[in-house]
């Protein structure tokens, strides 16, 4: 029995030594150790969803922001050889903007409209045609010499009709550019409401030195008189030959013109060749009043005629416009 026992004892003795079960660390060094590649593919992967998040989400909408929150401040319009279809545009203009990052604007189309009243759509009466831009804090876009054609006639009209008439109006511009950030392309919206000051109905006119011709001229030509036409508008008009009615009082005293005429921003100084009715230039009240100080004139815009063209979207809305007093030896 003892022999037995001490075997028993001797068994339990010798018996296999207890081995600590690995740790959670082990555990999760040993998968990584195996599974290293599905962790890099994993993280690839979010890194290139996070790049893609930059490139198509974030750069995109920073750069609609700087768009959005730009100026444009358009600092001279000159249109020239005007004809019912189209006309020569020239313009200058300034952006002012927070550009982030370096960025570039490819050639673009603006279109230019008036303002719609509420729930209306916009009607664009003329494109133009920008070309490539750099985007930086402050920068112009400069266009000289543009073909342009009139691509809604009554909303061009309307346009003229405020151009023409009022002291103050707003021209909406819109496009949708492509930006370009490095090797990155997409597009934006581009649109603005700018405000322009007009001509204000030609108001203010001055007549000097009316000369009554003793021999009229080959045209009809029996008076001739300087005048000066106040601009106060940053537009350039090339309006051609313009023909108004005059009236003194109640007396309609014949027509007048001004030859090939350009309306530029300031003051312009004009030879005005009047065709007074022959009973009214020989009439001593009439003569009287060419010398008199400050005699109101009521001026009628008649017609506007450029190369011998009538040009309408000129001519309606002088003709419809109130009439110009001007004041004579003022």
């Amino acid at each position: 029995m003892d022999q037995k026992g001490e075997k028993f004892e001797s068994v339990e003795d010798t018996g296999s030594p207890n081995v600590a079960p690995p740790t959670r660390g082990q555990r999760f060094k040993r998968h990584c150790g195996r599974r290293w590649w599905i962790y890099l593919i994993i993280f690839l992967i979010l890194v290139l969803v996070g790049v893609i998040a930059i490139i198509f989400g974030i750069i995109p909408r920073i750069a609609q922001n700087s768009v959005s929150s730009s100026s444009l401040q358009v600092d001279g319009i000159a249109i020239t050889s005007p004809s019912n279809s189209e006309f020569t545009l020239a313009m200058n203009s300034t952006v002012n903007s927070h550009a982030p990052v370096s960025a570039s604007f490819s050639p673009q189309t603006f279109e230019m409209y008036l303002p719609p009243a509420e729930g209306k759509e916009p009607v664009p009466f003329i494109n133009l045609s920008i070309g490539s831009l750099k985007v930086e804090d402050t920068f112009t876009i400069n266009v000289t010499d543009a073909k342009t054609a009139i691509m809604n006639e009554d909303a061009y009209m309307d346009f003229s009709a405020q151009v023409l008439g009022r002291e103050e109006l707003e021209l909406g511009v819109r496009s949708r550019p492509q930006i370009n950030v490095g090797a990155i392309k997409f597009n934006v919206n581009y649109q603005k409401i700018v405000k322009l000051r007009g001509l204000n109905g030609l108001k203010g006119i001055k007549l000097y030195n009316a000369t009554i011709l003793d021999t009229p001229l080959p045209d009809g030509t029996n008076m001739i008189t300087d005048g000066i036409l106040p601009n106060p508008s940053s537009f350039t008009l090339q309006v051609g030959d313009l023909t108004v009615d005059m009236a003194f009082g109640t007396w309609e005293l014949g027509w007048s013109v001004v030859k090939d005429l350009t309306l530029y921003p300031g003051d312009n100084a004009v030879k005005i060749y009047n065709h007074v009715k022959p009973e009214i230039i020989k009439n001593l009240l009439f003569v009287s009043s060419t010398t008199a100080p400050r005699t109101n004139i009521t001026l009628t815009a008649n017609s506007t005629v450029f190369n011998g063209q009538h040009i309408n979207w000129l001519e309606k809305p002088l003709h419809d416009a109130p009439p110009v007093i001007a004041v004579l030896n003022p």
